[in-house]
């Protein structure tokens, strides 16, 4: 089963081309790319928006296939960019559509979990973290079973530098052996200097183990519309919309209020 995953929780997005058999997903191409946080003269098509579906494209034209190969899509869900996850999402969920394939969602930061399952070792809790901003980042708690296989520990949050340092503090009193690892780290740095590290591991989520993270939903699936349609991004925390009108946007308000 020919899949392609996506993830575009962060400003570098992540694009693959997996062979999914028996559970089993084989990376075929990937391609990674990295927007600039500000648009430039080029305008917003500058991000993600400008590099979809045209990074699929892309892969398909290099491995000598065709859109229409394709028989599955995976998509990283979040946390994130609200943008970038909105944008990801829409395009895979606008080709799923059009071409009547089944379509699966994971954790942005299970993915990053899962990349760093071999080289955290058994019984360890991977801590994934991503830039939130606002003065937090996301974090995910992954605990490292037999066979390298993650299992969540605690549910994703947003966290402020300190709140983490406690949290982590807590879990290496239970014995847990912490180890956080992303692009989280280096946005507060100071703040998260004497953190427990995992060296070499990924900084934002791969394409590839989003795949890996999708594959029980994806093999052997038929497209479902309803599921579709409900895939929806995991954004953790209010965004400021749902923050400034929580009970919707009424006729007469300012937005900018």
């Amino acid at each position: 089963m020919l899949v392609a995953s996506l993830d575009t929780a962060t400003l570098t997005l992540s694009c693959a081309l997996c062979e999914l058999s028996r559970g089993e997903v084989r990376l075929i191409a990937e391609r990674t790319e990295h927007a600039a946080a500000k648009p430039g003269p080029q305008g917003p098509t500058g991000g993600h928006g400008g590099r979809l579906p045209g990074a699929l494209m892309d892969l398909l034209a290099a491995t000598g296939r065709k859109l229409s190969d394709i028989e599955g899509y995976a998509i990283g869900l979040g946390p994130g960019s609200f943008t970038g996850l909105r944008i990801g999402l829409a395009t895979w969920k606008g080709l799923a559509y059009a071409t009547r394939r089944p379509i699966a969602g994971a954790s942005s930061l299970a993915a990053m979990a899962s990349a760093a399952a071999a080289g955290a070792g058994e019984g360890s809790t991977i801590v994934p973290l991503l830039d939130a901003k606002k003065g937090e980042v996301y974090a995910g708690f992954y605990r490292v079973a037999p066979g390298g296989v993650i299992e969540p520990a605690a549910p994703e949050a947003a966290l402020s530098p300190s709140a983490l340092v406690a949290r982590l503090s807590a879990l290496a009193a239970e014995g847990a052996r912490p180890a956080t690892l992303g692009a989280g780290l280096d946005a507060y740095r100071d703040a998260l200097a004497g953190t427990p590290r995992l060296a070499g591991a990924v900084a934002t989520p791969p394409a590839v183990e989003v795949a890996r993270l999708a594959a029980r939903a994806l093999e052997g699936a038929d497209y479902d519309a309803a599921r579709l349609f409900a895939l929806e991004p995991h954004y953790v925390r209010p965004s400021e919309a749902e923050l400034k009108f929580p009970h919707g946007f009424v006729a007469g308000s300012k937005i900018g209020s």
